[in-house]
């Protein structure tokens, strides 16, 4: 058995070698790049557009939602946010309504009702997109208030990630 110490050693160190190898010589590109977000401090508006603001992070940038703090206008109809830029987010989304408890009351409306953003809802392609932002997760709460039959008002409860 110790006659052949040498060759078991020999045979590790050529394993051991060789495997390091391997993991200098993979690229360091193989796994996807997280696409760029970013989270936002307002988001205000009615039934139909909503402006955003406040929006810091990787998404933030020129060739994206525009440099920070980005903002922008959101279109309920196309799903779509247009950035100050003139780039676009296209999003796929819906919501789970709740309580309106955490709600903070605001003066001449009444709650209506809290939508928090459903897991999978994500930021989608589109044209002259912000393309560093296709495939995020979008996360946030928002609560939507009625003035009279029909004015609507919509706003964030907390920060939310485009």
């Amino acid at each position: 058995m110790r006659r052949h110490l040498p060759v078991r050693l020999a045979v590790c160190a050529a394993l051991a070698g060789s495997a390091s190898l391997a993991a200098v010589a993979l690229p360091g590109g193989i796994a996807t790049a997280s696409p760029l977000s970013v989270t936002c401090t307002t988001l205000t508006g009615n039934a139909t557009s909503q402006t955003i603001s406040g929006c810091t992070g990787t998404g933030a940038i020129t060739a994206d939602a525009g440099t920070p703090p980005a903002h922008g206008t959101s279109l309920v109809s196309t799903k779509t946010i247009t950035w100050s830029n003139h780039k676009t987010t296209k999003e796929s989304y819906s919501y789970t309504a709740s309580s309106t408890a955490n709600c903070p009351s605001v003066s001449g409306y009444a709650k209506l009702l809290r939508e928090t953003i459903k897991a999978g809802s994500k930021v989608v392609a589109s044209s002259n997109d912000a393309a560093g932002m296709v495939g995020g997760a979008l996360t946030g709460t928002f609560c939507v208030y009625k003035k009279g039959s029909s004015t609507i008002l919509v706003k964030n409860l907390g920060t939310f990630k485009i």
